[in-house]
């Protein structure tokens, strides 16, 4: 058995703890390659370097998974019955409308998954390679382990390899690590065994990219076996585990309840009305009518209408939907897991402070404004664009890494034109090498010759003569305060020194520059937002913990060194699950998080009882997206994975653009709320109007196809609007709702039982009228439906805003509703005068005196919905002081 094939067993230490020459033994190869046999021979054992294909649910599948839910039994039933005794109309009905929920919600769903897609295109198709001692391109797929793999700047790397040979060789490594800062690598590193991922400088992985410098590596892992293709185990694995977003559990709850009811009252009027001796088509005549009744059939059409306005206005606010029902999960989250390079901070190295050579502080802000110190400035500014490798594209802007590029920026904020300093003759460089940490050179400035230093302050600072303690204090101030530090100084030529090297003593200082990766425009406001609104902050990245509690003390977390866990601790604490979910909920900085771990904090998170929204823009994020109660990623930085394991995507990869989510979620709860007491306020009257003509011996007062046109038709026409409703204007005002807080709680009963109570006494009393007087039983029950109509038209007007009466008008006024309920009105009222559906509905005109009892019964239902919002809205401000004093600290 080959060694590489059995890699991870126990007692085998790993590719990153031994040698470059070890590597190659264990391999079985050498510096110049495989051989072609022996390579065949290796793809036919350990096969091609890809990942799997994803698998995918086709669209029979997706169809069929729509008619799992109880209430859709209930209904295949009603509509199954309805064919047994001869009503055709009515099984057509509702037949007609499972089939039309069914195929809407397809059409949503029918998304193909990109994730496993997306991994596999962060592998190039070919790499450059030696073989038998001959460099050549091959397709990647061909690469096998103990291939040797040729390196440099620009190339996306096509397996894990241990590096053989570096020079100068930097990765950048943010898609898979979270490191914001390209890493340098370097062959001859030893590490320890249980070093991160993120810290291994001697290996390097597929899909990251080389930076600068070049190289050599032996491939060591290839395929689903590389730090990538575990990813992708991992995301997959979490795809199984991903949990419903918390809309689809509400609803899924609330259908459980509404089948559990609607059975067990079938169930007892079936057995009362057998007991007084009614024949089988009359009791299965009152089973379908009820179990019409009870289920709200267009909530599914109106839920997701309201989800795709939602998803409009997000869109608008630069929130990108990928699955419906995330729109409101986002509103209803409790804890937002945050990633640090590219959502906090803009993921782009910048020059934020420079302290000059006598100890003065200058901040960006200042010599953006022209604050003084021009000529210190601009000094430093000309010392950091001559002692610099970056190089400046077609248009002027520069390009190269990251420092670099930072500090030619910084020259041309103070004034110079870096193209004429990019272009000055160096007579002389020592180029910057991980090693040596610092870089130099000497150039021509105008008459004279000047050494100019850069790098690593406790490199640079012993170059310079006197006493350099107060340098040395300023370099650890900037450092604690997060920052990457670059001190600069200079000399002047020595023409008896043969060497530049000869020549780095004694120089002047010029100044320290302080890079970082800023924070985005808005974000710590938005952190301040999170917490006015009861949501907690937690900082997830793979950076360093020094750099992420800087940054998570500049956005307003209450960060200390005891709040910061690393991933290092997670895996001592990982024999102890008690201390290990006690410590990840205690912190609020997680650093040097590997993708598992990522994954695991965001599952003991929810173990905890939060609905977590994660974000996150590289690949490691993947997992957690996935299975986080809402994964929201970045749409320009983001990668595919990211992208494609997500349920939102931030078109501007800013963190604050979440807080305008979480709004527009906490809107679109309180749209889909309203819309679910619209729709059961009238199946609670219409059962009630069943349970009311049954006591008083009564017919049933409306037949099955008239309980379908009021659900689907007249009900559907208002209850979509409801989804368009732009909220009352103080939805992060109040903390996120209890977890899986039910769509119906007491204060919905408040809201919907009262005004349906009256609809039923009215309509009750209409139908035992009209019979009184002689009237057919069609005419009745036409009466009693337009009464019904009317009653809709009343609720709904009264709930449009749950904290101000009917009458007075607000300033977000939701004015599609007002055209819903003319629509309904006006659809009914031409079906009662159409033939076509005065023969299936069973309605005609109506006289003056009906229309009077009518108008009477919606303005009670009015009056009294009314008079049932001031006791919710007591009921409502008890639940949210509650809530506040029970949400999460920030």
């Amino acid at each position: 058995m080959i060694v590489w094939v059995v890699h991870g067993t126990s007692g085998e230490r790993e590719w990153h703890a031994v040698s470059a020459e070890e590597t190659l033994g264990r391999l079985e190869t050498f510096r110049g390659g495989l051989e072609e046999a022996e390579a065949s021979r290796r793809l036919a054992e350990v096969g091609p370097n890809a990942l799997p294909e994803p698998r995918t649910i086709g669209l029979v599948r997706t169809f069929a998974g729509q008619f799992t839910s109880p209430l859709i039994y209930l209904l295949l039933i009603a509509g199954m019955l309805s064919l047994v005794i001869g009503d055709r109309w009515d099984a057509i009905f509702i037949f007609g409308v499972l089939l039309a929920n069914a195929a809407i919600t397809t059409f949503q769903e029918m998304k193909a998954d990109a994730s496993a897609r997306a991994l596999r295109s962060l592998v190039p198709q070919t790499a450059r390679i030696r073989r038998s001692g001959i460099a050549r391109d091959v397709l990647s797929a061909e690469i096998v382990p103990g291939d040797i793999v040729e390196l440099e700047s620009g190339m996306r790397i096509t397996a894990d390899l241990r590096l053989i040979e570096t020079l100068g060789l930097q990765v950048d490594e943010a898609p898979l690590t979270g490191e914001s800062l390209p890493v340098s690598k370097k062959a001859e590193t030893l590490l320890d065994q249980a070093t991160p991922v993120g810290d291994r400088r001697n290996l390097a992985f597929a899909g990251t990219t080389i930076m600068a410098g070049r190289g050599l590596g032996a491939v060591v892992e290839t395929g689903e076996r590389t730090q990538l293709g575990q990813i992708g185990r991992t995301l997959e694995e979490a795809a199984h585990l991903a949990v419903d977003t918390p809309l689809v559990r509400r609803l899924d709850k609330l259908a459980r309840q509404i089948a559990i009811g609607a059975i067990l009252l079938i169930v007892l009027l079936s057995a009362i009305l057998l007991l007084q001796g009614d024949g089988w088509r009359e009791i299965l005549l009152l089973a379908i009518a009820l179990a019409v009744a009870a289920i709200p059939e267009g909530l599914p059409v109106a839920v997701t209408v309201a989800l795709a306005a939602a998803s409009h206005r997000m869109a608008q606010r630069n929130v990108i939907v990928r699955e419906l029902p995330a729109v409101e999960g986002l509103g209803a989250c409790t804890l937002i897991a945050t990633d640090k390079t590219g959502t906090l901070t803009v993921n782009r190295l910048t020059a934020e402070r420079v302290v000059l050579a006598d100890g003065t502080s200058v901040d960006r802000k200042a010599w953006q404004a022209g604050e003084g110190h021009k000529a210190a400035l601009s000094e430093l500014g000309l010392a950091a664009a001559l002692c610099n490798e970056a190089r400046l594209t077609e248009t002027g802007s520069p390009v190269g890494d990251a420092v670099d590029v930072a500090l030619l920026s910084f020259a041309r904020e103070n004034g110079h034109d870096i193209s004429s300093l990019v272009e000055a003759q160096r007579l002389a460089v020592i180029p910057y090498e991980p090693e040596l940490r610092f870089a130099a050179v000497e150039a021509e400035v105008g008459e004279h010759t000047r050494i100019v230093v850069k790098g690593a302050p406790e490199a640079v600072i012993p170059m310079c003569g006197g006493d350099t303690d107060d340098l040395q204090a300023i370099a650890e101030k900037l450092a604690a305060d997060g920052y990457r530090v670059l001190f600069l100084a200079e000399g002047m030529a020595d023409e008896r020194a043969e060497h530049i090297r000869d020549r780095l003593k004694g120089l002047q200082p010029i100044g320290f520059v302080g890079l970082t990766d800023p924070l985005r425009s808005g974000v710590v406001e938005a952190v301040a937002h999170c917490r006015e609104a009861g949501i907690a902050v937690r900082m997830i990245t793979g950076d360093h913990p020094a750099t992420a509690l800087a940054i998570a003390r500049q956005i307003g977390l209450p960060a200390t060194g005891d709040s910061v866990v690393t991933g290092a601790q997670l895996k001592e604490w990982a024999d102890d699950p008690d201390l290990m979910e006690r410590k990840v909920g205690q912190a609020s900085v997680f650093a040097r998080i590997e993708p598992a771990q990522k994954l695991s904090i965001v599952r003991k998170l929810a173990k905890q009882g939060h609905i977590v929204a994660v974000t996150g823009d590289g690949v490691n994020d993947g997992p957690a997206l996935r299975a986080a109660d809402i994964g929201v990623s970045m749409g320009v930085q983001g990668t595919d994975v990211a992208r494609g394991a997500s349920d939102l995507i931030l078109a501007d990869d800013n963190f604050a653009t979440i807080v305008s989510g979480v709004e527009e979620g906490r809107v679109t709860f309180a749209n889909i709320r309203k819309i679910v007491l619209f729709m059961l306020a009238t199946g609670i009257a219409e059962i009630a109007m069943f349970l009311g003509a049954l006591l008083a011996g009564l017919p049933m007062p409306l037949t099955p196809v008239q309980l379908l046109w009021l659900n689907l038709v007249t009900n559907g026409v208002q209850d979509v609007t409801l989804g368009f409703g732009r909220g009352e204007g103080d939805e992060l005002k109040h903390p996120p709702r209890r977890r899986l807080a039910s769509l119906i709680d007491r204060e919905a009963l408040i809201l919907m039982v009262p005004g349906a109570l009256v609809m039923t006494g009215m309509a009750v009393w209409l139908l035992g009228q009209l019979l009184a007087e002689g009237a057919p039983l069609a005419d009745a029950r036409n009466g009693v439906l337009l009464m019904v109509v009317l009653f809709q038209n009343a609720f709904l007007l009264a709930i449009r805003n749950l904290r101000s009466p009917f009458w007075r008008w607000h300033q977000h006024e939701n004015g599609w509703m007002f055209l819903g309920i003319a629509a309904a009105l006006s659809l009914h009222l031409g079906a009662m005068h159409w033939p076509v559906t005065q023969q299936l509905l069973g309605l005609s005109p109506v006289g003056m005196e009906q229309v009077l009892y009518c108008l009477i019964a919606g303005v009670l239902v009015l009056i009294v919905t009314e008079i049932a919002k001031f006791f919710a809205e007591r009921n409502g401000n008890s639940d949210h002081s509650r809530d506040r004093r029970n949400a999460s600290p920030i």
